[in-house]
């Protein structure tokens, strides 16, 4: 164990000593209470077992992750750990409630001396009110009760209002049309709210569509006028006429050229007539006849019947121009119409069509013309609204307070936690205890293997620990649902391989007790242990001498029963297997004498040379190869693990034999 000795700072000792353990051939400093804390922030960060780390590796509350992610870059460097600790020893003055998963604070522990303190004393004293709590401490449950209701109020965020801070029905649509129309400015929740600027917009669109109704008459009012002929059903009407003007314009057309020369127009019409007659029973070719067709029969005085025979395809709409629009401007008792009717229509609708032309561009229109009005008239609506927003800004002042004293509070319950996992890790060493960035046990092949970490980027992982000496299986994990949910590399510490194998399922056990299906998807593979290193060069050899065999065996058995096609060919062929089979007989006979010299060498010899030498000859092989797993066992490197996933690890973290036994084992059977 070392010892270091630094200074001091306010509402500390006038000294602190900092003491270090020797774990895994690295010097952890031991981070027990406040006055750890206070060396953290005197100790070299090259002296740190880490420097940084994905906040996504990191298994603790993602709040207090967020507070200390202050760059927002999802990575936890140490500075920002010193900041945090910066944060929670200066706005303390009782320093007692600093013990991990302690999640209630004392309001006498607060530091009320300085500005922030002051905000978060107040703060606290006002999640109690609200609570009706007569307390003298607050937890974190009654802090994220409140700070919920703020969020639910619609104006937790500065100059910004939301449709669910709205007092009653009418306000809430009136935040709704404003959104709907001219669109308003994003929450960091994701959803559009109101501000300042979308209120003004909103308010001058209006104004400015008003001004433009109101050259037509009285707003919303049923009355005809020169620009609305019809009241308000003008541009429903003009629409009606304008569909239906130009196939008016070609029937009186039609009629003229009737009275003029009848057998033009008949020869005109009845070619046509015949060539689509051949395809009428075509729907859409029948369609597009009466499309095309003149509104009614022909006749030489150029008018319209409207209660005779109408064109069905034109019918409907010939009916209600009548209604709506003829008999309303041309009067109630008009029958017929002729090419002077369809002009007076026009001339009738051109102040219409002219105001309709100077319209403004705005998309209040779409809410309707008297909603904006009685938005304009009546002053509650924009009051409101003002208020609201001057009111969000008080309401975010608020938040932002109770945000601090959540951070204060999650501070004094994580920090100690924290930076056991990340300036030391002691819990890695310790077999009762997880350090932060574990993930959980994988169960697979009759073993657990204990040890597991994220792995965000496969390739770059396996890469970093091609160095590490460690036996490490990749698996892909998937929920019940069949989702891959993350991957996790798995260090194989003791034993042997075993029948681990790509494609080989297992379950994993994460920290949180959930447990999901896990497929190995890659290996990197390294000696497990000194005895299955001595055996692997006979396996091998073992392995290569049957394979050899197999392929031997193969060969010789498809040449024996390979047959020709013509009998030219199995002839030659007969005589070629026949060379073979001789070529395979000298091969027998070979091995057969090589196998004779060999046993009567050996037979000349004793039985004890004959073992000598074989334990020599495994003894040349096995030897060298246990030495050489010895030297890499010896140097195996978990830090490297954790570089893979992401983490900036200082010092080589060397596996003990103690962590080896505990990250793999078979369980007893009793």
């Amino acid at each position: 164990m070392q010892t270091q000795t630094s200074g001091s700072s306010s509402n500390q000792p006038p000294s602190v000593h900092s003491a270090f353990e020797n774990l895994g051939s690295s010097l952890h400093l031991k981070i027990q209470n406040f006055t750890d804390l206070q060396a953290i922030l005197e100790l070299d960060e090259a002296l740190w077992i880490a420097t940084t780390a994905p906040v996504s590796t990191i298994k603790i509350d993602t709040d207090f992750l967020n507070f200390l992610d202050t760059d927002g870059d999802k990575r936890i460097r140490a500075e920002e750990i010193k900041d945090g600790i910066r944060f929670l020893l200066h706005h303390l003055v009782d320093y007692s409630g600093i013990q991990t998963d302690n999640l209630n604070l004392s309001l006498a522990a607060i530091n009320s001396e300085t500005e922030m303190g002051k905000r978060i004393h107040s703060s606290a004293l006002k999640v109690l009110k609200r609570l009706d709590k007569g307390e003298q401490s607050v937890n974190l449950s009654q802090v994220n009760k409140v700070k919920k209701e703020v969020f639910e109020g619609g104006l937790d965020q500065a100059g910004i209002v939301l449709p669910e801070a709205a007092e009653n029905k009418k306000i809430e649509q009136f935040i709704k049309n404003i959104l709907r129309t001219v669109g308003g400015k994003k929450h960091p929740n994701g959803k559009d709210g109101i501000n300042t600027e979308s209120l003004t917009t909103f308010v001058e669109e209006c104004r400015r569509y008003i001004d433009w109704q109101r050259q037509a008459g009285e707003v919303d009012a049923d009355v005809a006028t020169e620009i609305l002929p019809l009241g308000k059903g003008t541009a429903e009407g003009y629409a009606l006429f304008h569909s239906l003007v130009k196939k008016l314009i070609q029937y009186f057309l039609l009629c003229n050229i009737k009275r003029l020369n009848p057998e033009l127009l008949a020869r005109a019409l009845e070619t046509p007539e015949a060539n689509a007659a051949l395809n009428l029973i075509n729907i859409e070719e029948a369609e597009s006849y009466l499309e095309n067709a003149p509104l009614s029969l022909l006749n030489s005085e150029g008018v319209l019947d409207l209660t005779g025979e109408i064109n069905p395809y034109f019918h409907k709409n010939i009916v209600l121009l009548t209604d709506k629009v003829i008999k309303p401007l041309l009067g109630e008792k008009v029958q017929t119409i002729d090419n002077q009717s369809v002009q007076k229509l026009q001339q009738i609708f051109e102040p219409f069509v002219q105001w309709t032309d100077k319209m403004p561009k705005v998309t209040v229109d779409t809410i309707g013309a008297a909603t904006v009005q009685e938005y304009l008239t009546d002053p509650s609506y924009q009051q409101t609204l003002e208020n609201l927003i001057v009111r969000s800004h008080k309401t975010a002042f608020v938040l932002d307070n109770i945000r601090e004293l959540e951070r204060l509070l999650l501070y004094q319950a994580y920090m100690l936690p924290l930076v056991n996992s990340f300036v030391s890790f002691p819990k890695l060493y310790d077999t009762e205890q997880r350090a932060l960035f574990e993930e959980g046990s994988l169960i697979m092949d009759g073993r657990h293997f204990t040890l597991a970490v994220k792995v965000e980027d496969r390739e770059h992982h396996i890469e970093t620990c091609k160095s590490s000496n460690i036996f490490i299986i990749y698996c892909e994990l998937f929920g019940s649902d069949g989702e891959k949910a993350y991957e996790v590399a798995v260090p194989v510490t003791s034993g042997n391989r075993g029948n681990i194998r790509l494609n080989k399922w297992g379950i994993f056990n994460d920290i949180y007790g959930n447990e999901l299906h896990a497929k190995v998807v890659d290996i990197v593979e390294n000696p497990i242990s000194i005895s299955e290193a001595m055996v692997e060069p006979f396996v091998r050899i073992s392995r290569s001498f049957f394979s050899r065999l197999e392929e031997f065996s193969s060969a010789a058995e498809e040449k024996i029963f390979q047959k020709g096609e013509k009998s030219k060919e199995k002839k030659k062929q007969d005589v070629f297997s026949g060379g073979m089979l001789a070529g395979g007989g000298f091969a027998v006979a070979a091995l057969g004498s090589s196998f004779a010299f060999i046993t009567k060498t050996l037979a000349g010899l004793s039985i004890k040379t004959v073992f000598f030498a074989l334990l020599i000859f495994v003894g040349l092989i096995a030897i060298p190869a246990g030495i050489a797993a010895y030297y890499r066992l010896s140097r195996r490197d978990l830090s490297t693990i954790l570089e893979g996933s992401g983490w900036g690890i200082n010092s080589r973290m060397k596996l003990t034999k103690a962590q080896a036994a505990r990250f793999t084992y078979r369980p007893d059977h009793t």
